[in-house]
């Protein structure tokens, strides 16, 4: 926009969903229907779990305001997953609502450098895969910090058609450490005094290619730590078999990553990318949401409670979307049938370098960690992996049908873990290309013997998942 000019703009997205799953009841009497269906869904589905497959799309509004000239734009964006009246039994601090507030400055160029500054409120991600998002599962491959801080980044044109870029980002917490009189709620959030007031130090180098194939590719180090003693507690919690709270260890999280993608108007458009993460006492850490979650998940679901968040998980992707109508016909018009067919796959693979069994020793005589039984080691040397196609076939205007089967294996030492989804739907929209989709999806799984919701030792049967799934989704974005 000019650089004089202040100028509102304004975007954003919506999705909507019922989800219904349909099961059994166990032992039905008189006036008892077999047949029941559960709201909230009770599959194995989990958002942002390695057993989820994002199958069937959630709730989400996000609102994005923007107000500035050619120097200088304000960024405020709105955003919740639980759209709905704050007196029913989801929280309150589980809305989210402001998301981002930022100020970002576009600093006249100097020679051949173009810099520029992000200030605030934010959380960018890295080891996106696919063209606009993350790709068909919902883990970032390399990480999102969040919190308040600075991005800056300088832009250099090597050639006509080749960009490099230089980032560097410094983020903390707005709250820090919580006051110990505060009880950890979901009103709050879950504010816990036991949290230590983490940062977030990152950079990257990112090498960008235009024309008839656009390219780029990066190099992500994020640094995660905390070095805060007002989170030890005068006498250790036995039932936190994550950390001792009476001699709370200095924490940090490393993530190293790399990720590339590729987009031809023909061949349509693929993402890789890959991520060492190595973890030193980051149960209690927040900020960096990595491949596996902040340092709460990545202990719990990926280095096992006994480690204390001490590991090592390496991660790889791989994401492909491309158009047949586009890839066979180079004259090929948007308004026309076509058939879309996007694929994805994801492994990972876990060290866990430290097992301790919590809960002995004490502050005034501290004893080395004791390795666990072999049997009881079920984190170390651990593969996991999970692969999906989906074939979308819009054959008129306003109507298409698809068609999406994924496989997933979250344990390589017990591949009675290992379930499959498969999911058709039929999606209606105004027109050929449209910015609105009204979707009826039907899905079912297929469970293992021993498949279970992740962090839990329960047994399908014994959570009562269901294998079948309604679900009705609108979407929009604009």
């Amino acid at each position: 926009m000019p650089f004089g000019q202040w100028t509102p703009r304004f975007g954003g997205f919506m999705s909507a969903s019922f989800q219904g799953s349909i099961g059994e009841r166990t032992n039905p009497v008189a006036g008892q229907s077999k047949t029941v269906i559960h709201t909230p869904q009770q599959t194995l589905d989990e958002y942002a779990s390695f057993v989820g497959t994002n199958t069937i799309p959630g709730q989400w509004v996000a609102l994005n305001f923007t107000y500035g000239n050619g120097v200088v734009s304000a960024n405020v964006s709105l955003n919740t997953w639980n759209p709905t009246e704050p007196t029913t039994y989801y929280q309150m601090g589980s809305q989210i609502f402001l998301m981002n507030a930022y100020l970002e400055f576009t600093i006249p160029q100097i020679g051949p450098l173009r810099p520029r500054v992000m200030a605030g409120y934010f959380g960018p991600f890295y080891g996106s895969l696919a063209e606009y998002g993350l790709g068909m599962y919902t883990n970032p491959m390399v990480g999102s910090p969040r919190g308040v801080g600075e991005l800056a980044i300088i832009e250099y044109r090597l050639q006509p058609t080749w960009t490099l870029f230089v980032e560097h980002g410094f983020v903390g917490s707005r709250n820090g450490n919580v006051p110990w009189n505060v009880v950890p709620t979901g009103g709050n959030g879950g504010a816990n005094p036991v949290l230590p007031a983490a940062w977030v130090h990152h950079a990257h180098v990112v090498l960008r290619r235009t024309g008839d194939t656009q390219f780029h590719t990066g190099l992500h180090y994020l640094y995660n730590w905390a070095q805060d003693d007002r989170s030890q507690q005068p006498i250790d919690n036995n039932t936190t078999r994550e950390v001792f709270e009476d001699r709370i260890k200095d924490g940090s999280i490393t993530v190293i990553g790399w990720d590339a993608n590729a987009r031809n108007a023909s061949w349509g458009a693929v993402g890789v990318g890959a991520s060492y993460i190595r973890g030193e006492n980051a149960f209690l850490l927040r900020g960096l949401n990595t491949f596996g979650g902040e340092g709460n998940n990545l202990t719990d679901r990926w280095f096992g409670p006994a480690s204390g968040g001490t590991g090592t998980l390496l991660a790889m992707g791989l994401n492909y979307s491309t158009s047949l109508g586009r890839m066979l016909r180079p004259s090929y018009s948007s308004d026309a049938p076509d058939v879309a067919i996007n694929a994805g796959f994801v492994m990972a693979y876990t060290l866990t370098h430290t097992l301790t069994i919590p809960g002995t020793g004490s502050a005034e005589a501290p004893i080395d960690p004791t390795p666990l039984p072999a049997d009881a080691d079920l984190f170390n040397h651990r593969l996991r992996y999970k692969f999906g196609v989906e074939s979308i076939y819009t054959f008129r205007p306003w109507v298409g049908v698809a068609l999406r089967a994924d496989c997933v294996a979250p344990n390589s030492k017990d591949l009675g873990e290992t379930f499959y989804v498969l999911a058709p739907r039929v999606i209606f929209r105004t027109n050929w290309v449209s910015r609105e989709t009204i979707s009826i999806i039907y899905g079912r799984w297929f469970y293992g013997p021993r498949s279970h919701p992740e962090a839990s030792s329960l047994l399908a049967q014994d959570v009562g998942l269901d294998k079948n799934l309604i679900a009705f989704n609108v979407n929009m974005w604009w």
